[in-house]
């Protein structure tokens, strides 16, 4: 709401800077509250440099979406909440820990961790006044919404607990690695704000994964509880049944990695140099795809981000591993942290072969060259289409605009090449070419080997409406160089 004071109604350009403004404050706080918990933990001068830089620069290796998403703000209120508990400040640290529960859910992981800390220091009563302090907090910030629409606030709670298995989350990698190596067919819908995979068996892979965040919590709960409630053990715990809430659950979105920048810092020795390694390495995985190839991920199971989103969700769960492994079982943990990298690093592998063998992709199916390009005057009908099978690259775009849109095509081959172009709405069927067909070149590239033709079509999309352009070979197994651009420009009634 507070960018919404500086910018006039309707005003996105200016509500966006102001917005991005507040979201850097709030990181920058962040970064400030972990340098104070670094210095209570006495930590030397290289350490206290090298875990602010962390905090700090981390995300960079993120990109884009730690500006466009609010979730630096509970970042923030929570590692004000730690801060506060540290430095011996309960009823602050728990009223701050309230707030950030009311922001954003996921803090409520670290309330049985607080209330375990402060019990074993300061005793039983001083536990469970806490404990009464935090979830006075959360209700005092959710007492307006029950009092003017208790059905919207349990809405809003029932419907996160509803959502389908989310398709960046652990079992949905599994599913998508399943796609690329075997033509494991997943179906995908767009619902409760995120796109996701459905069926008997990725809803199976929602419910086990969210028994599975349960269980693995109330573990690093009852963990801690029996060990010494030390700082470090603290921090560490709270580091870890974060990265628990993100790794195991059926949602994992990109901006869910915000909530660890400002912990993952606080893991000493290392343990947390190796932490803090994988952490920066998931972030970097992180931006290989998102968002640039998240269109294609989602409409066209993408090779490369199918095996990025792999890697990225092994390395989670290593990292997670690391964070979590008793001290006692070290000689057992570190083979098995090891193995989980090593599965990451083969994913990225894929995703680096697949980025070089010509998409990667093949379809069956050839559209008959018709000898004629589609336009936005006189669309095409669907042409025919002929057996075979071909390997294809797709570039994904979206008609953000809330009419009809003209779009054309222009593909520049490198000398002599033959290419042939067809655009789709959604996605392309690669098991037909002739579903949501919009458009194609009406032939292939010619072959002179020093003037390349472009190909050159054009064609009608729908309001807010994502569509694919698909580039094949003729006459090659390989996709040769090209270039693609495409113009989309109203169309007048």
């Amino acid at each position: 709401m507070a960018p919404s004071l500086a910018a006039a109604p309707g005003d996105l350009a200016r509500y966006s800077l102001w917005f991005e403004l507040e979201m850097l404050a709030c990181g920058a706080a962040a970064s400030a509250l972990t340098a104070f918990l670094l210095v209570r933990q006495r930590a030397g001068a290289v350490r206290l440099a090298a875990a602010t830089l962390l905090a700090g620069l981390a995300p960079l290796a993120l990109g884009p979406v730690v500006l466009s998403r609010f979730d630096l703000w509970p970042a923030a209120l929570t590692v004000a909440a730690l801060a506060a508990l540290v430095a011996e400040r309960r009823r602050l640290g728990f009223v701050l820990l309230g707030v950030a529960v009311a922001a954003k859910v996921y803090p409520v992981v670290l309330f049985p961790l607080a209330v375990a800390y402060v019990w074993r220091r300061r005793g039983r009563r001083a536990g469970v006044e806490s404990a009464l302090v935090g979830i006075g907090s959360v209700l005092l910030c959710l007492l307006p919404f029950l009092v003017l629409a208790p059905d919207g606030v349990w809405s809003s709670l029932s419907g996160q607990a509803r959502r389908p298995l989310q398709i960046e989350s652990l079992g949905a990698g599994a599913l998508l690695a399943a796609h690329q190596l075997w033509g494991y067919a997943v179906a995908g819908v767009s619902s409760h704000g995120s796109d996701n995979l459905t069926g008997e068996l990725p809803d199976g892979l929602a419910a086990a994964q969210s028994l599975l965040a349960a269980v693995v919590l109330v573990a690093l709960w009852r963990a801690f509880a029996r060990g010494p409630a030390t700082r470090d053990r603290f921090l560490r715990y709270s580091a870890a049944a974060v990265c628990a809430f993100v790794a195991l659950g059926k949602v994992l979105s990109p901006q869910y990695l915000i909530w660890l920048i400002p912990l993952i810092p606080l893991v000493r020795g290392r343990r947390g140099a190796a932490a803090a390694a994988m952490f920066v390495a998931t972030l970097v995985l992180t931006q290989l795809w998102f968002p640039s190839r998240y269109i294609e991920l989602v409409y066209g199971l993408d090779a490369r981000a199918s095996w990025l989103v792999v890697a990225r969700d092994a390395l989670l769960v290593a990292l997670l591993l690391a964070l979590a492994w008793p001290r006692r079982l070290a000689r057992l943990g570190v083979p098995v942290v090891t193995a989980v990298v090593a599965l990451a690093l083969a994913a990225v592998g894929a995703a680096l072969a697949s980025s070089q063998s010509g998409g990667g992709s093949t379809h069956l199916g050839l559209l008959t060259e018709t000898g004629v390009a589609s336009s936005c005057r006189s669309p095409k009908r669907v042409p025919p289409a002929t057996s075979g099978v071909v390997r294809y690259e797709r570039h994904a775009y979206v008609n953000r605009r809330p009419r009809l849109a003209c779009a054309t095509v222009v593909i520049r081959p490198a000398a002599g090449a033959l290419v042939f172009s067809v655009a789709y709405r959604t996605a392309l069927d690669p098991g037909d070419p002739r579903v949501r067909y919009l458009g194609d070149a009406g032939f292939c590239s010619n072959a002179a080997p020093a003037l390349p033709r472009d190909l050159r079509y054009a064609f009608v999309v729908p309001p807010r409406a994502r569509f694919v352009v698909e580039v094949e070979p003729c006459g090659t197994v390989e996709l040769p160089v090209y270039t693609i651009g495409v113009r989309l420009r109203p169309l007048r009634p």
